[in-house]
């Protein structure tokens, strides 16, 4: 008796320092939670020698999760669980049946209260927890379940516990089903799962990102486009040679053309404010202060002693207006004396616009922006942030131990390791950084929502399971009944009945059957994969060839007409969400029919391809669209282009053009000349290709009138078109 308990002792604490080992390196899901493998080590030796020694098991296992984990938790659920299964195996219940129970009527209601009660989660967080610990208790046992089936009787531990009534063929054969159907379901749904949340993350990260860069790029364009007014109108008035006297009224119409500057002001080069932008704040000054300076501002200094166009961090105004501002900043000059400066022009940039490329994002309702300065300090946060100009930004990076492809931060609580946000970072040129954030808890919902979805469909499947396996064994077992029956007759008067012996033809016969008919099926099963496959490689390039045909010019290796007027739309309309200028170019060889004419139609050919050849090296943006249009026409649409250089950028083309020498037979050569019919306006209503084909037809045609190898240009306000 004493071999026998140190041989339990020995073999539960040996099972006991496997399921610790294995329970140091718990499978990572979502977020910080984890799956449990190691505590089907206590579910084997619970199944095998009964409770106390599963509870020797299990608190060696609870220690590998405490390691892990730091969780004191598991020293009284998972020991509890192992008792409940040894007195259930006593009981000769079957210990899948028994662990559903458990975490039915217990593990789930302890664990609900001691997270309630003692843990320090939020409480979006604690059905996610619960229903995947349910889950993972019916994953290991399920587990254990099998691998206990599986091992050889020869291999089992001497003197384990018997069952002393045996168990009908139906229920073994219902409880094998089951315990495979239970594996098979929760692996298959937790894989599922897993990749289901990683394409959402995944989705989630990609929207976080184009939001940060769209919305970074129209803060940056606001800056710059603010920028360069102040650094070009301080250009223009110390160039101007303008009576100082005159600044005022140059100053205030230049603020009516730019309304997002709050102010604008002149100073002299003692920083007295001399001219200014509403002047009825000037006014209000000069009546409180009649030598109103701003000598110490930053703003001043930087362009005045350092000369330079600056941008500063956010402040608070005073005197001359009390909003959270940014100061934009440049030196004036003398016209006659550009070395030592006059003054400084600046603009105060009201920090509120920043609002509308917020508002105006589509995202607007599902995500929140924050945008500092390089100092820290708000420049902007959207409303549920709750977040003043002004204030410095605190936040700690949170979730840093979970399994998740989002870049986590907290605004709130920022000592907590669950996560407030998720987000992405966009640096702008000046050194101000946008943050794109949205919540986490609907993520974190949508997990519960699956979860939950899935242990509702595990408990309906292992009912339904039940049943269907109970009347589907019964059908099989009423004929082995018959046969059993017959068979022990046969065995009435002794000796040994071997069943392979025994087995009808029938059975036999069919069995041989069933395994050629499988063989033949794998056979024909390979033989049309394989045919499959080899189709399928055919058809995919085929398809690929086909659309780089419809698609290409075969001739010039251009972009053909179909692809252009096809793809279109989507440039105007990108032009269009950017607020940024398409330029929409026709260019057409002059005298192309002479060229057929002199030299024939295989130098005419060689005139194009040279022709299509410089505009794709000249135009190389990969948003550029150059295509052959027809005959010797081509177009060229330039999104996103500087308005004012279009022009220029095609006179540099034509005049390559012009200055190529194209080869048209070995011992000819000829220069060709191109008219080229322009419009360039922002992209408004009209994403129609007709109506920008005909604008730009319009100045080919003048073009070609007035005498070819010209560039006609047209700059169209919204309305025109």
């Amino acid at each position: 008796m004493q071999l026998i308990n140190i041989r339990h002792l020995a073999f539960a604490f040996a099972l006991g320092i496997l399921g610790l080992l294995v329970n140091l390196v718990p499978i990572q899901l979502f977020g910080n939670q984890q799956l449990v493998i190691g505590n089907m080590f206590f579910v084997i030796v619970a199944v095998f020698i009964g409770p106390w020694y599963a509870l020797l098991t299990a608190l060696l296992c609870a220690t590998g999760l405490y390691i892990a984990w730091d969780s004191w938790h598991m020293f009284f659920l998972f020991p509890l669980e192992a008792l409940w299964l040894g007195y259930a195996r006593r009981k000769e219940f079957y210990s899948l049946y028994a662990d559903i129970v458990y975490w039915i009527v217990v593990g789930i209601p302890l664990f609900y209260i001691y997270l309630n009660s003692l843990s320090e989660l939020p409480n979006s967080y604690l059905t996610f927890i619960i229903l995947k610990q349910g889950i993972n208790g019916l994953l290991y046992t399920a587990l254990a379940s099998i691998i206990v089936t599986l091992i050889p009787v020869r291999f089992h531990i001497k003197d384990k516990i018997t069952n002393q009534k045996r168990k009908s063929f139906n229920q073994q054969l219902t409880y094998t089903f089951t315990q495979i159907l239970t594996l098979v379901l929760l692996v298959s749904a937790l894989i599922f799962n897993n990749h289901s949340l990683n394409q959402q993350q995944l989705a989630v990260k990609h929207r976080l990102e184009d939001s940060a860069n769209h919305l970074g790029n129209a803060a940056q364009t606001i800056i710059d486009d603010h920028f360069r007014t102040i650094d070009n109108a301080a250009r223009w008035l110390s160039f101007s040679g303008s009576d100082q006297s005159q600044w005022q009224g140059l100053l205030s119409k230049l603020h009516q053309s730019y309304p997002n500057f709050i102010s604008m002001l002149i100073t002299d080069d003692q920083g007295v404010i001399t001219a200014a932008s509403p002047i009825a704040r000037l006014k209000e000054s000069d009546r409180n202060n009649k030598t109103l300076s701003v000598m110490d501002r930053h703003y001043f200094q930087e362009a005045f002693f350092n000369q330079l166009t600056f941008i500063s961090p956010a402040f608070l105004g005073r005197g001359f207006g009390n909003d959270p501002i940014v100061a934009i900043s440049a030196p004036l000059y003398h016209a006659n004396n550009q070395i030592k400066p006059i003054g400084i022009l600046e603009g105060s940039l009201n920090l509120t616009q920043f609002a509308q490329i917020d508002h105006r994002d589509m995202d607007y309702e599902t995500r929140s922006i924050i945008l500092i300065d390089e100092n820290n300090l708000v420049i902007y946060a959207s409303k549920p942030l709750k977040m003043q100009p002004l204030e410095p930004l605190s936040f700690s990076m949170s979730g840093l131990n979970y399994k998740t492809k989002l870049n986590m931060i907290n605004f709130n609580n920022l000592d907590s390791e669950s996560p407030e946000y998720a987000y992405s970072k966009y640096i702008l040129n000046n050194g101000w950084s946008l943050y794109v954030v949205v919540p986490f808890a609907p993520l974190l919902a949508e997990v519960e929502q699956q979860y939950l979805m899935m242990f509702t469909v595990l408990l309906f499947a292992f009912i339904t399971t039940i049943l269907l396996i109970q009347v589907i064994s019964g059908r099989l077992t009423a004929p082995l009944e018959v046969i059993a029956t017959k068979f022990s007759s046969w065995n009435v008067n002794g000796g040994e009945l071997l069943l392979n012996d025994t087995t009808p033809k029938e059975i036999h016969t069919l069995s041989t059957s069933i395994q050629k008919s499988k063989q033949e099926l794998l056979s024909y099963q390979l033989e049309l994969e394989e045919k499959v496959a080899l189709r399928t490689v055919e058809l995919e390039k085929a398809n690929t060839q086909l659309q780089a045909l419809s698609e290409m010019d075969a001739l010039t290796g251009l972009y053909n007409r179909r692809y252009t007027e096809t793809h279109f739309p989507t440039l105007h309309d990108m032009c269009k969400r950017n607020g940024s200028a398409l330029a929409f170019c026709i260019v057409d060889i002059d005298h192309f029919k002479q060229v057929n004419d002199t030299y024939g139609h295989q130098a005419g050919d060689k005139a194009l391809i040279t022709i299509a050849t410089l505009m794709k090296q000249f135009f190389k943006r990969d948003t550029d669209i150059v295509s052959r249009y027809g005959g010797e026409e081509f177009l060229i649409i330039l999104p996103q282009c500087n308005a004012l250089q279009v022009e220029i950028h095609l006179n540099q083309f034509r005049q390559l053009i012009a200055d190529t020498e194209i080869e048209m037979s070995p011992t000819q050569k000829a220069k060709l000349t191109v008219s080229m019919g322009t419009v360039v306006s922002n992209a408004g209503e009209f994403n129609n290709i007709d109506h920008w084909f005909k604008m730009a037809d319009l100045n080919l045609y003048e073009a070609k009138e007035s005498g070819r190898d010209k560039v006609i240009c047209s700059l169209l306000a919204e309305g025109e078109y």
